[in-house]
C-alpha cells in the first residue's frame, strides 16, 4: 500500500525522530510507483486511456476563439491585398504564434488551430506563387508541416502531415490520371484511409498502454482514417437521393438499402474501434451515422423534422450505451479475439510505466 505522505513530510518525521531510518526508507520506495517516469522528449508520458491533455481550462478555448477570429481577418485581409504570395506571409505569423502557444505553452487547442491556418496559407501561398503550384506545390505543403512538427512536437500535425500528404497525393493523379481520380475516387479514398489506418496502429503497437506520445499520434491518425474509408466505401456502394425541405431547400438522403449498408460500415468500425481501444474510429463516424439513420426514418415516411429528433435521440443514446459499456465489451471481444499486439489489453487504471 502506498504511503500518502510526501518526501518532505517523511524528512521531517524522520529528523523529529517518530520514525525509524528504515521506515523512512520504506516508505520513500512507496513513493517511486508516484513518480514521473523518466522518458525522452519523443516519448513523453502522457497517462492513459486516450489522455490527450488537448483541453486544459477555458482559457484554452477564449484564447482558440481569438486565433480563430483573428486567422478569418489575416485571411481576408490578406485576400484583399492582392493574395498570393502573401498568404506565406500569413503562414509565417501562424508559425510565430505556435513558437510561442505550442512550443513554449504547450496549448494544444490553440496550436491545432494555428497548424491548420498555416497549412492552409502555406498551401494557397505556393499555388499561388508556382501558378497553380498542382504537385510541387502540394510537395512543398508536406515539407512545411512535416518541418511544423519537427519544431513544435504536439501529436495532431502528425494528422495535418497526412492531410497534405493525400492532397499530394491527389494533386499528382489529378495531372498524370484525372480519368482514375473520378473513375476510382472511393477506391482512391479507403485505400489512403486505410493507409492512415495503418500508421495509427503502427504507433498503437508500441504503446499498448497509451502511456507516450504515441498514444495521441495515433489518436488524430485514426480520427483522419476513419472518414476518409466510410466515405470511400460509401462512394463505391451507395447512390445518393434528393428529398425537398417545405418544398425548397434540397436534403440529400439515402435509400433504405443504402442506408443500412452504411450503417454495417459503421458497426464494422465500432467493433474494430472496441478491438483497438480507439474511440476515435467512431467518433469521427457519427457524421455518417446520423445520416444513414436520418435516411431510414425518413424513407419510412416520416417527416423530416420528426426524423430529426428520432436520430438525434438514438444516436445518443448508442454513445451513451457504447461509453458506459467500453471496457466491459472489450473484455468479451478479447476472448474472442486472437492475442496480437494490435489488440490491446483490458485497461488497467494501476499500470505503470
Amino acid at each position: 500500500m502506498t504511503t500518502q505522505m510526501t518526501e518532505a513530510q517523511i524528512q521531517a518525521a524522520l529528523e523529529a525522530g517518530i520514525i525509524s531510518p528504515s521506515q523512512a526508507a520504506s516508505m520513500r520506495g512507496d513513493l517511486k510507483p508516484l513518480t514521473t517516469p523518466s522518458v525522452s522528449n519523443n516519448n513523453a508520458s502522457i497517462g492513459h486511456e486516450d489522455d490527450m491533455r488537448f483541453l486544459r481550462s477555458f482559457s484554452d478555448v477564449f484564447i482558440a476563439i481569438g486565433l480563430v477570429l483573428f486567422a478569418l481577418g489575416v485571411a481576408g485581409l490578406t485576400r484583399l491585398m492582392g493574395g498570393g504570395a502573401l498568404y506565406l506571409l500569413a503562414a509565417a505569423g501562424m508559425w510565430i504564434g505556435a513558437e510561442y502557444f505550442g512550443r513554449k505553452k504547450r496549448a494544444h487547442l490553440p496550436s491545432l488551430i494555428l497548424a491548420l491556418t498555416f497549412l492552409v496559407f502555406v498551401q494557397t501561398g505556393f499555388a499561388a506563387l508556382l501558378s497553380g503550384g498542382g504537385i510541387l506545390a502540394a510537395l512543398i505543403t508536406v515539407g512545411a508541416m512535416t518541418l511544423f512538427y519537427w519544431r513544435i512536437r504536439l501529436p495532431f500535425c502528425i494528422a495535418l502531415i497526412a492531410a497534405s500528404a493525400l492532397f499530394l497525393l491527389f494533386s499528382a493523379l489529378g495531372q498524370f490520371a484525372p480519368n482514375l481520380t473520378k473513375a476510382q475516387l472511393g477506391f482512391i479514398l479507403s485505400l489512403a484511409g486505410l493507409v492512415i489506418f495503418g500508421a495509427a496502429l503502427a504507433y498503437d503497437v508500441n504503446d499498448q498502454h497509451r502511456t507516450t506520445r504515441f498514444a495521441d499520434n495515433a489518436f488524430w491518425l485514426h480520427f483522419l482514417a476513419a472518414p476518409l474509408i466510410i466515405h470511400g466505401l460509401a462512394v463505391m456502394g451507395v447512390a445518393l437521393k434528393t428529398e425537398s425541405l417545405f418544398g425548397v431547400i434540397a436534403i440529400p438522403s439515402l435509400g433504405t438499402s443504402d442506408a443500412i449498408v452504411v450503417l454495417m460500415i459503421v458497426a464494422t468500425l465500432i467493433v474494430i474501434g472496441l478491438a483497438i481501444n480507439r474511440r476515435a474510429l467512431i467518433v469521427s463516424a457519427l457524421g455518417y451515422t446520423a445520416f444513414a439513420m436520418g435516411s431510414l426514418f425518413i424513407d419510412a415516411n416520416i417527416s423530416i423534422g420528426t426524423s430529426f429528433v428520432l436520430t438525434l435521440l438514438m444516436l445518443g443514446l448508442m454513445i451513451v450505451f457504447l461509453g458506459v459499456g467500453w471496457h466491459g465489451a472489450r473484455a468479451i471481444l478479447l476472448n474472442i479475439l486472437p492475442k496480437w499486439r494490435i489488440f490491446p489489453p483490458p485497461f488497467d487504471p494501476n499500470f505503470k510505466p
